[in-house]
């Protein structure tokens, strides 16, 4: 039985909700060929939103979708960029592998052949080209595709490029992007204290994409769309999105579990809700103590106290109560967040993942 509350893959056009103001206000900088800047806290849905919006208008514009969340060496960007640029073209195998070698000066391209679904593919073939070869034949064979129709290209988890010191990626696709071709430059990002050292005042990307802050789904379209799967009351969609703070994934894990227990059949209470947060947390727990057992005796005392008091754990009060100096909890925090277990946002800490924060609210501190 499929899910109408997909939380572990990028849900389909058929369960995607909640968006429409957003996938209109993309489009329309893609059809300006101008950039957006987007940001939110991991778990909101910013993927699944570039990948929906993508494929509405994938007949019209050409549309690029990296990930570079794993990058290790500014080789690997280089490389996914121009995987994305294959895995773009659509159509007869012969044809993009003629189309995209004539684009590229240095990079070839071969077929491939997925065993498992019986589907021909391709791929670019890019050993021993350096970075700036890499670079130069994915923006050039991006700008004479752009001749034939608009490009978007959309790069997740961008805020990675900061972890390359031996390359300035920012400042290299700067010197592109300031060329005037019909493509528009989507980057999503999660870390706003990172992207800010690009996009800002002198930063290499100042003024070259406009901000756009994703924000929960409101209480509404959840709901519009959550009584169409169960029987749910409003007030009880407003109770879970209390519990989850708006976080789009732990609001889908909590309504998969009553579309599996109650398939549209009785109505759901709020013990009900209770024990599915209970259930999510047990699964979670062994993988979480184990994160847990890793932080030093410190980190788990910051840890602990940004969980159950949030903003006021940096209070006299509770920093004498719970036997921690201000220079310590100061400490631990920062080296929990170069960990990235821990977030600020105009200095204020937070746990970006809420299910690790309910952990540590209900368990750490019981």
């Amino acid at each position: 039985m499929k899910t109408p509350f997909p939380f572990e893959y990028i849900a389909q056009s058929t369960n995607f909700y909640g968006r429409n103001e957003e996938v209109k206000n993309i489009v329309s900088h893609i059809e300006a060929s101008t950039n957006i800047l987007l940001f939110s806290k991991r778990r909101m849905g910013k993927s699944t939103l570039i990948k929906n919006t993508f494929s509405k208008i994938e007949k019209k514009y050409t549309v690029i979708y990296i990930d570079i969340f794993n990058i290790i060496t500014a080789q690997d960007f280089a490389r996914l960029l121009l995987k994305g640029i294959t895995d773009a073209q659509k159509g007869d195998v012969a044809k993009s592998i003629k189309w995209l070698s004539s684009l590229f000066k240095r990079a070839r391209v071969e077929p491939t052949f997925d065993p498992n679904t019986g589907k021909m593919g391709i791929k670019p073939v890019i050993s021993d080209l350096s970075f700036e070869e890499l670079i130069e034949d994915a923006f050039n064979a991006l700008f004479e595709m752009s001749k034939k129709k608009n490009v978007a290209i959309a790069i997740d988890e961008f805020q990675q490029i900061s972890t390359i010191k031996d390359k300035k990626i920012a400042a290299l696709i700067r010197k592109y992007m300031q060329e005037d071709h019909n493509i528009s430059y989507i980057f999503l990002g999660s870390k706003r204290n990172i992207l800010n050292t690009l996009f800002a005042y002198k930063a290499p990307l100042f003024e070259m994409a406009t901000p756009m802050s994703l924000k929960s789904i409101s209480v509404d379209n959840i709901f519009s769309y959550a009584k169409k799967h169960l029987k749910i009351s409003k007030e009880l969609i407003e109770e879970i999105y209390l519990i989850a703070d708006g976080e789009t994934k732990l609001i889908q894990m909590i309504l998969h579990k009553a579309y599996l227990e109650n398939t549209n059949t009785k109505k759901i209470d709020k013990e009900m809700i209770d024990r599915y947060i209970e259930e999510i947390l047990v699964s979670k727990n062994d993988h979480y103590k184990s994160l847990f057992e890793l932080f030093s005796t410190n980190q788990k005392k910051a840890f602990k106290l940004l969980s159950k008091y949030k903003k006021e754990m940096f209070s006299n009060h509770i920093l004498n109560k719970e036997n921690i100096s201000r220079a310590s909890m100061q400490s631990s925090l920062k080296q929990l967040y170069d960990k990235e277990f821990i977030d600020k946002e105009e200095d204020i800490w937070f746990i970006p993942d809420r299910t690790f924060e309910l952990w540590g609210e209900r368990v750490l501190n019981n």
